[in-house]
């Protein structure tokens, strides 16, 4: 390792240690990078050298990284995000784009944002297509930005977010509790809350939700009896039942023939980020696209 000039590194080489992570093959990295298995094991030997260490281990018939190599895949993939940023072209015409802009968003709570985005789009220019898509989990979130599956997303802030993504803040919105009041009453305490039916959302992930490390700090938990696939689809289940859904306030212009009453006890507010791939910090086009969304905000925007 003493002998071995590290700024001999290159690009390409970052690039090979960051798919074989992602991968866990050699086989599929050189599929990947149309070349034969040697070349990238050639590869994979001048990164080893450099850092003096194996990186990976074998396991079964896979390989898997080693602790040396999860500890500095973050830092590679930040510098592999700003080399390709050096690319980016700084100027955009949105009237001569022909690629959809692809945004995901966790909940159609947000969806007003998203009529109001979508014609500010078509404003300054007709031809663009416009895309959304569901974060769900909202471990996703990486994923989908950093293999361009999506040029922006609006996460709920909470998400530790690796170096290779920039987020700003986009607003923020409370919690209510929903029910039909044709079936029941609003909820008034903590005790009633957690004695009540509920319905939730399976966002999938396994992050314990705001609602439950609240509930618990009180020495309670609530009774799960209904879980949906869409926020959308709760609202319509909970219709005409006496079960009640904790969910953000703004639904409430979906959630017809519903009724919503504040939580029985405190709740932080629901936090909203626009997060986007480092890659693409300085892109014409991203940049364009970020403004256009933070212009195009209905939720309050002040907190």
């Amino acid at each position: 390792m003493q002998n071995f000039d590290l700024f001999r590194l290159d690009g390409h080489t970052l690039r090979v240690f960051a798919s074989i992570c992602e991968t866990g093959s050699v086989s599929r990295t050189a599929d990947a990078f149309g070349v034969n298995q040697s070349t990238i094991s050639h590869t994979l030997d001048k990164m080893r050298s450099a850092v003096g260490d194996p990186l990976f281990i074998k396991s079964g018939r896979g390989i898997t990284p080693s602790e040396k190599a999860l500890s500095i895949l973050p830092r590679v993939l930040k510098i592999l995000a700003d080399i390709e940023g050096l690319v980016t072209p700084e100027t955009y015409d949105p009237t001569l784009d022909k690629k959809p802009f692809v945004l995901a968003i966790p909940t159609p709570a947000l969806l007003t944002d998203m009529k109001s985005l979508h014609a500010n789009l078509f404003a300054a220019a007709p031809n663009l297509e416009f895309e959304l898509l569901r974060l769900a989990p909202r471990e996703r979130l990486t994923h989908m930005l950093q293999h361009d599956e999506a040029d922006l997303a609006i996460s709920v802030a909470g998400l530790r977010y690796p170096a290779l993504l920039n987020h700003c803040h986009y607003g923020s919105d409370e919690l209510a509790v929903f029910y039909d009041p044709d079936f029941r009453g609003p909820i008034t305490s903590a005790e009633e809350y957690a004695e009540a039916r509920h319905g939730v959302v399976n966002f999938g992930g396994q992050t314990k939700s705001v609602v439950e490390r609240a509930l618990g700090e009180l020495g309670f938990k609530r009774k799960i009896s209904l879980v949906a696939p869409t926020a959308s689809m709760l609202g319509d289940m909970i219709r005409g039942t006496d079960v009640v859904a904790t969910m953000p306030k703004r639904l409430a212009a979906t959630y017809h023939n519903l009724k919503h009453t504040p939580p029985p006890f405190v709740l932080p507010a629901i936090e909203y980020q626009l997060v986007w791939h480092r890659r693409y910090e300085q892109s014409g086009r991203n940049m364009w696209l970020r403004k256009i969304a933070l212009s195009s905000r209905q939720i309050t925007v002040d907190a």
